[in-house]
């Protein structure tokens, strides 16, 4: 007799279909309405009842406890921060949209599911990555629903790619985030050729939609990702690489990056981007034979200065508030709220908006809940790494469980160092996919090999 799934399971299950392909939100009056207001409410609903019931029962023996004392900590400086906030209605949904996360991490890290259950999530994620990744490049191929925001280093390019995410820069956030396990399950665990370029096939569809996003942070960020990720599996990897159609397929994906739209210019602007925003110490020597700039290297520096120029000057709004308020900040959720006052006190600062995000989480976090809350809040990341570490430690013999951590390890890490110029972590359909993601690598590392 077939096994019956738990209303949970397929739940989770709808999480991985829904969460990465519907972006939309409406509102009802002030109250947001997105996918995630609807699917997490009712998986927590349905997963106490059923717990209660008997029909689910919770991995014993995988202790959750530090994460929810850190996860408690930080709602408690939310809370108390909101003594200083201006407006307790942002602050509130703030709030309710962090419990959301810890309520669904919590969910399908701690629920004991079954090899098949895993098996069937597996699948269907990597069915889902697939479609929103081919409709990514579809999208550029034929200029749908592009992003057109930052387009003025751009001289080929129809537009930039964010597949069925709101913004470039969040599908950016979230390519990084996912590529790393892409590429150590494509090389280093299939032994099957079919299979293992079916994996590499779709790896590849995710580098060329990270160049169609033009976001050069995270092209940076993509490679180091990927150069990281090859040498903490070095052994594996490169025997599995080193192979004749594994070096054809990368030869491939390596000569199709190279000639895809603008690639080589803004890869020049996004190296001037790096190179303006860390402090130099030599002297610049006038005069010499062949310093000349060309007008193309002027026209890229030009680019580069603009982007690091307009980073820093939303960096020091948010330092700004953080300053004044340093130790509970401005209230959570509340800096768009004071974004507008802090602008007309220092012009400087002003880009021409009421509101504009400070791109980067962690200054959005210190400006809104101060010291306490930012250390809270950094101690959270820092257990969820440490976490990843005890469980690689436990799991070293089991090759995909090896591969799952170490891949999740530099993606996270993408992800982390990504909120240096974006505000992902407070992206929702960005977020609830690294918590669903992460709790889903978590349970199954964790569980017994012989569970059925």
């Amino acid at each position: 007799m077939a096994q019956k799934h738990s209303l949970t399971f397929y739940l989770v299950l709808l999480h991985l279909i829904i969460m990465p392909l519907v972006p939309l939100k409406v509102y009802l009056g002030p109250i947001p309405v997105s996918a995630e207001v609807v699917l997490i409410p009712l998986l927590t609903v349905v997963a106490a009842y059923e717990l209660k019931t008997k029909r689910i029962t919770l991995n014993s023996d995988l202790s959750m406890k530090t994460f929810m004392a850190l996860f408690g900590l930080f709602f408690i400086i939310q809370v108390i921060s909101l003594t200083q906030a201006e407006s307790l209605f942002p602050g509130i949904k703030e709030i309710i949209r962090y419990v959301s996360y810890v309520v669904l991490f919590y969910i399908v890290t701690k629920v004991s599911f079954s090899r098949n259950e895993f098996k069937t999530m597996g699948i269907t994620l990597a069915s889902v990555l697939a479609v929103i990744g081919v409709w990514g490049i579809l999208s550029y191929a034929f200029q749908w629903n592009l992003n057109t925001a930052g387009l003025y280093a751009l001289e080929e390019a129809h537009g930039r790619v964010m597949s069925t995410m709101v913004n470039p820069n969040y599908w950016a956030g979230f390519i990084n985030f996912i590529l790393p396990i892409l590429l150590l399950i494509a090389v280093a665990y299939f032994k099957d050729r079919k299979m293992q370029l079916a994996f590499f096939a779709l790896f590849a569809v995710y580098v060329i939609n990270q160049i169609f996003t033009y976001t050069r942070s995270a092209w940076m960020i993509m490679a180091m990702a990927i150069l990281f990720t090859s040498l903490l599996v070095p052994k594996r990897f490169y025997k599995k690489l080193f192979t004749i159609h594994m070096i054809i397929a990368t030869i491939i994906l390596g000569v199709i990056v190279y000639n895809l739209p603008d690639v080589q210019d803004r890869t020049k602007s996004a190296i001037y981007v790096v190179q303006s925003l860390i402090p130099s110490s030599e002297a610049p020597v006038e005069g010499e034979p062949g310093d000349e700039e060309t007008e193309e290297e002027k026209r890229q520096k030009s680019y580069g200065d603009k982007t690091a120029v307009s980073r820093v000057t939303l960096w020091k709004t948010g330092y700004f508030m953080y300053r004044d308020y340093p130790i509970l900040g401005v209230g959570i959720g509340n800096y768009d709220v004071r974004y507008k006052e802090y602008v007309t006190r220092y012009p400087s600062l002003d880009f021409g908006h009421d509101q504009y995000s400070v791109h980067n989480s962690y200054l959005k976090v210190a400006s809104e809940t101060g010291t306490i809350g930012l250390l809270s809040f950094l101690a959270i990341y820092i257990y969820y790494y440490i976490f990843i570490g005890k469980q690689f430690i436990r799991n070293r013999e089991d090759l995909l469980k090896k591969l799952l951590l170490v891949g999740l390890f530099v993606g996270s890490g993408t992800f982390a160092g990504q909120n240096l110029a974006n505000n992902l972590i407070f992206i929702p359909q960005v977020n609830v996919l690294f918590w669903l993601i992460s709790g889903l690598i978590f349970n199954y590392v964790h569980r017994k090999r012989d569970l059925a």
